[in-house]
């Protein structure tokens, strides 16, 4: 009898024993081979894509999307630029206006590129607005929302076939999953430490398994958030750094519609002689942008924009019209007073929509912080000029060589062909201008 009871405390104790390893430590060792597993299969993706075409996969996709946001904001000059960071602002100081814009991408748990997104953004001008508090000028407001939707395309990278670049590439992509193998499993170990030291005298009034339990859960799926993300950002600063590619392609078209929130007010007379009249318009804008971008390590950066948009333009901001200053007489005596009481247009106004097609090329040479950029404008219907725009581009970079901040000085040509007669604008049509593009906060990868 006493035999018997021994044998079945000795199996009482061992089932015990295997329930407590598979509950207790499998539990984080199971997690943790998962985590590995994950990361070998997305590098395993990767090794396995065929080389003998010369193009193909040298980094998973959302590492790719870590590789073109650098590369890609780079350049951030206006509203048809592309930036994949949550928020950005760009500061236009020839049209005196400030956009800040949010990306609304919501991250996804598969190892997949940036398909599509939502854009929300304000556009305000307050070089105009605080110029007229001071020189007696109607203030010519604009505020307003964009909303912008935008669809990537497919990157595409080239190498040379089945040579040193894939084969290297390969190599140091193993040696990241075994070095953040390591790294996680030793995390995972000095977490189950602590978490077997817990007592229940620690958590009163909780279930001890329960709160274990719960720390377990949330621990390892932070840890797997956390060296997938490590092993996408490794994977993307290998490439940067190392240059084993011979080019980088991508394209995306963007839809986009400015809602202004504040109308645009003219005091207008039909000549020197006449009344004035206050005149409004609500210069909303429709636009569709197509982008193709390259990136070569022999070459440079290069992106190619085209853009079609239609907007409510008025003869005011069109040129048409004349500027006048009106004066109002406190009396009638000899030493009568004149006072200025703004600005005005003389001429007949209207408001009408204007059609308008353009194109920018923007160059920045390899391992250059200095380019070239260049944008032709046509616009069709009563305002039909030609416009221009030549500027350079200059990057600057933060300690982890991530474009933190992109200035561009330009030189805008106002009316090229001098195609619109007898108007108010000037005689010298060209102008300086100045932008600042910033993107901030995370990536969205």
């Amino acid at each position: 009898m006493g035999f018997r009871q021994d044998i079945g405390l000795i199996i009482a104790r061992a089932v015990a024993v295997v329930a407590a390893l598979f509950i207790v430590v499998p539990a984080g060792a199971q997690s943790t081979s998962q985590i590995v597993a994950e990361l070998t299969a997305i590098n395993a993706k990767v090794t396995n894509t065929p080389c003998n075409t010369g193009q193909g996969m040298l980094i998973s996709n959302k590492a790719m999307n870590i590789f073109l946001s650098n590369k890609v904001s780079s350049y951030l000059s206006d509203g048809t630029d592309l930036s994949l960071y949550k928020n950005y602002v760009v500061l236009n100081a020839a049209e005196g206006s400030i956009a800040i814009d949010h990306n609304f991408h919501q991250l996804v748990d598969s190892d997949d590129w940036v398909r599509s997104f939502f854009v929300l953004g304000a556009r305000v001008n307050i070089a105009n607005t605080y110029s007229a508090r001071f020189s007696n000028k109607y203030y010519d407001n604009r505020l307003g929302f964009v909303v912008q939707h935008t669809w990537m395309g497919t990157p595409r990278t080239y190498y040379n076939n089945c040579g040193s670049q894939k084969m290297t590439m390969d190599a140091q992509r193993a040696e990241i999953v075994h070095s953040l193998a390591t790294d996680l499993k030793r995390k995972a170990t000095d977490f189950e430490h602590g978490l077997d030291s817990i007592g229940q005298a620690e958590v009163p009034g909780q279930n001890l398994d329960g709160v274990k339990a719960k720390l377990r859960k949330d621990f390892y799926a932070g840890l797997r958030a956390e060296y997938l993300q490590k092993f996408s950002e490794q994977q993307a600063t290998l490439l940067i750094n190392t240059n084993n590619f011979d080019l980088v392609t991508d394209n995306w078209t963007t839809a986009g519609v400015y809602i202004p929130v504040i109308t645009q007010k003219f005091m207008i007379a039909a000549d020197v002689n006449s009344a004035a009249s206050r005149h409004q318009n609500y210069p909303a804008e429709l636009s569709v942008t197509h982008t193709r971008f390259w990136e070569s390590t022999k070459f440079g950066r290069l992106f190619l924009t085209l853009n079609g948009k239609f907007w409510i333009n008025n003869s005011v901001q069109s040129g048409l019209l004349f500027h006048a200053d009106a004066f109002g007489e406190t009396s009638v005596a000899e030493n009568a007073l004149f006072l200025n009481q703004g600005n005005l247009f003389t001429g007949q106004y209207k408001n009408f929509i204007t059609p308008v097609v353009s194109a920018k090329l923007a160059y920045l040479p390899f391992d250059s912080h200095f380019g070239l950029s260049l944008r032709i404008e046509k616009n069709f219907g009563t305002y039909h000029a030609i416009n221009g725009i030549l500027g350079i581009p200059i990057v600057l970079i933060d300690k982890n060589t991530v474009p933190a901040i992109t200035f561009e000085a330009q030189v805008l040509f106002s009316d090229i062909t001098n195609s619109i007669k007898n108007t108010s604008l000037p005689f010298n049509r060209t102008a300086v201008g100045f932008t600042v593009g910033i993107p901030f906060s995370k990536i969205v990868y």
